[in-house]
């Protein structure tokens, strides 16, 4: 498969490697078809595809089915406009029925004009549901010149350490602040792993390495298909992460907490009232934007002058790998398994929107 999108006959089983631009007009389209503004459409477009451009695949189109049934079963509202308050530098935003990431962008917005003013903000989000990759809107305000922190809590997926039973979402951590180039970002789960990395390996029929999940009884397991749930990034460390993000981003924002909360592909009974929360910090009211820029890179020097261990060429900062994937993507094109292939074609089949691949490019 070429960038342009020209393949063999045999599309329903080719993994696809498809140009940036193209996958985002498309899935644009795609979001537009089910109800949503352009402007809304193309946001929507860039959180996604700007996950699978980074690697973080798990985020980004594999999540498009779910976001579509939970639409149709009147789970999210394309037309809902979350519902912003401000007090002080506190925002609270009330997804109102809106998707994850019309809501947070609503959140960051707001938070980055109060920080303006106040220096520091804060933002909470209730009602929510998936929002892509956590780490999409740190990098955002950290191209604003702010540092931020992002968390969100999730369905419950991960066990918690000494447990068998999952209790806690992978409640992700993202960081980012500005340098002189692209931002230093940390974008994690607390679990070993996120739950869209198994389904990314289902997709692909590979296996999973051992430390990423457990099995019906508990017990870790290589097949990706036989996951019940997570483990912990570090054991009880991860564990005691996750637990920070469920209170700050499910018990604070007054979003549903731990197994209240619905699940994203198996349950709709109800919404799932995901809950975010961030930290802005505007660097004009601590240092200088360029001072602040110089002494980071200076730290940023000092890393990549460290002398790399056996089996690394160079040691990198937090967000370099995921830059360099990026660059690579950006060149090459964004690959896609065939599993996932043939779900959008499925998808965009349904919605009178061919896939861009094969003889309906």
């Amino acid at each position: 498969m070429t960038t342009d999108g020209s393949t063999t006959d045999d599309r329903s089983t080719e993994d696809v490697t498809l140009d940036r631009g193209v996958l985002e007009e498309w899935v644009s389209r795609l979001v537009e078809t089910w109800g949503y503004g352009g402007d809304e459409a193309a946001y929507l477009a860039a959180t996604l595809v700007d996950a699978n451009l980074r690697g973080v695949d798990s985020h980004g189109v594999i999540r498009l089915p779910a976001y579509e049934r939970r639409i149709s079963e009147r789970l999210v509202d394309p037309a809902a406009a979350p519902i912003v308050t401000v007090e002080g530098s506190v925002v609270t935003v009330d997804a109102n029925g809106a998707a994850g990431q019309i809501a947070t962008r609503a959140a960051v917005e707001a938070a980055l004009r109060v920080s303006r003013e106040t220096g520091v903000a804060t933002a909470a989000v209730r009602g929510s549901t998936h929002f892509g990759a956590a780490g999409f809107y740190a990098r955002w305000l950290a191209e604003q010149g702010a540092v931020a922190l992002v968390v969100s809590n999730s369905e419950p997926i991960v066990v918690p350490h000494g447990g068998r039973e999952a209790l806690l979402g992978t409640n992700p951590i993202a960081f980012a602040a500005p340098t002189g180039g692209k931002p230093i970002s940390l974008d994690m789960a607390t679990s070993t792993s996120a739950m869209g990395k198994v389904l990314v390996a289902q997709a692909a029929g590979k296996p999973i390495p051992p430390t990423w999940g457990v099995d019906d009884d508990g017990e870790p397991t290589t097949d990706a298909n036989a996951v019940t749930a997570l483990l912990p990034a570090g054991g009880p460390k991860g564990y005691g992460l996750g637990f920070l993000v469920e209170i700050l981003g499910g018990v604070l924002t007054g979003a549903a907490v731990a197994r209240d909360l619905g699940n994203m592909y198996n349950d709709f009974s109800k919404p799932q009232n995901i809950g975010h929360w961030l930290l802005v910090l505007d660097i004009e009211h601590f240092l200088p934007l360029a001072e602040f820029t110089d002494r980071i890179q200076g730290l940023v020097d000092l890393a990549h002058a460290v002398a790399p261990a056996a089996g690394f060429s160079s040691v990198l900062v937090p967000g370099e790998p995921e830059d360099r994937t990026a660059e690579q993507r950006e060149r090459d094109g964004i690959p896609l398994p065939a599993a996932t292939v043939a779900e959008l074609r499925e998808l965009g089949d349904r919605h009178g929107l061919s896939f861009p691949i094969g003889d309906d490019a």
